[in-house]
């Protein structure tokens, strides 16, 4: 216990640590200012979306009519011509229905509005909005009419369930594993940088007690960031945000379908893989730490190898690989959400196996530098 609160206290009592968390700190309280600003251009966006939509089908029930009068009437131009009336309509229905407070109007009548496009694009006319968009829209205000919930906007809600959502995904999205490389990087290697690593060999301490002190002290720093961010979160979101709900729906594609998923519970699984990266990827460095001897060429190496590992993961199409891929929780969110060709538990157990294995790998290593 000593020896794991000292390579503790080597970590989280520094400058570096601080900053960061007066940075994460600073953040979370800019991104909820600026959804408390920017909420009126939330809604801008989508007058002005729905605007493109009536002068779109403006010009082209305009372009349908000179065509009909200069070429003359026929069964083709004439469907297409009624298809987008009907679109257009329901665009200047649904910009009345926005000043309305029946938030459950306004998504049937985008629901009649987002399948007149659809059925009008079956016809092999463009339109500026594409089917996936249409695809996933329908789902998510279907699924909130039949959960009973109103719509927020996504990126700029101040809704407490929301935004502590945002906060995760922003955190991992962007930079929470870049901060992990930060709180870690100088857990083995300024041993052997500044030559302190021969001494510390010298005293009575046990191997594979020095290994797992130092891996379980550079986790134990990095989840108390994690947790001060997810706290940050909930503080902010309780105290100055909507109250929300935690089952507002998070949409999961799987097999070109869409599926519902609570907010508690992707907030839930999304902070599980998070940590079995955090897991895996420490063990990763500690090793290379031990064989490089020197930050940089560790820090290379580790990226390369994460980098390496995803992009081997997107090029393989064959389904079972999915269960001996430690590398696809690098980007954790996109795990839970697009699960098409994999299930997101699938590599936790071979993820959690190679962190065993590197760690016994770490320990040998050792013993090899004091021979």
């Amino acid at each position: 216990m000593r020896l794991f609160l000292f390579e503790l206290k080597k970590i989280a009592w520094t400058k570096k640590f601080l900053v960061i968390l007066l940075i994460l700190f600073c953040s979370i309280l800019f991104l909820f200012i600026r959804n408390s600003l920017f909420a009126d251009y939330a809604q801008e966006q989508k007058n002005e979306e729905i605007a493109l939509f009536i002068e779109t089908s403006s010009t082209k029930d305009f372009n349908y009519t000179n065509e009909i009068e200069t070429i003359g009437s026929n069964e083709d131009t004439e469907r297409k011509q009624e298809l987008n009336l009907k679109v257009w309509n329901l665009a200047k229905e649904l910009r009345n229905s926005l000043s309305a407070e029946d938030w459950r109007r306004t998504l049937e009548i985008e629901n009649s509005l987002l399948i007149a496009i659809r059925n009008y694009k079956a016809t092999e006319e463009d339109y500026p909005i594409s089917e996936d968009e249409i695809s996933y829209r329908l789902a998510m205000n279907h699924t909130l009419l039949e959960l009973g919930i109103a719509p927020e906007y996504e990126n700029y809600s101040t809704a407490f369930p929301n935004f502590l959502k945002q906060v995760v995904d922003v955190f991992i999205n962007y930079g929470g594993l870049l901060i992990a490389l930060l709180l870690i990087g100088e857990i083995v290697t300024r041993e052997f940088e500044n030559k302190s690593i021969r001494l510390l060999f010298t005293l009575p301490l046990s191997r594979p007690k020095l290994i797992w002190s130092k891996y379980f002290s550079a986790l134990a720093t990095f989840f108390f960031t994690f947790i001060f961010v997810i706290a940050l979160g909930m503080s902010v979101g309780k105290i100055f945000g909507a109250d929300g709900s935690f089952a507002y729906p998070v949409l999961i594609e799987k097999e070109g379908q869409f599926f519902y998923m609570p907010t508690i519970d992707y907030i839930l699984y999304v902070i599980l893989l998070f940590a079995i990266l955090l897991v895996f990827v420490t063990a990763l460095y500690m090793f290379y730490s031990l064989v490089f001897k020197h930050l940089l060429a560790t820090l290379a190496a580790t990226v390369a190898t994460l980098v390496g590992g995803y992009q081997l993961g997107n090029l393989t199409n064959w389904a079972p690989f999915s269960w001996v891929n430690p590398f696809q929780y690098i980007f954790p969110i996109e795990a839970i959400l697009y699960q098409n060709n994999e299930l997101f538990y699938q590599g936790i157990s071979v993820t959690l196996f190679l962190t065993l294995l590197l760690l016994v790998a770490s320990i040998i290593r050792v013993r090899q530098n004091l021979e």
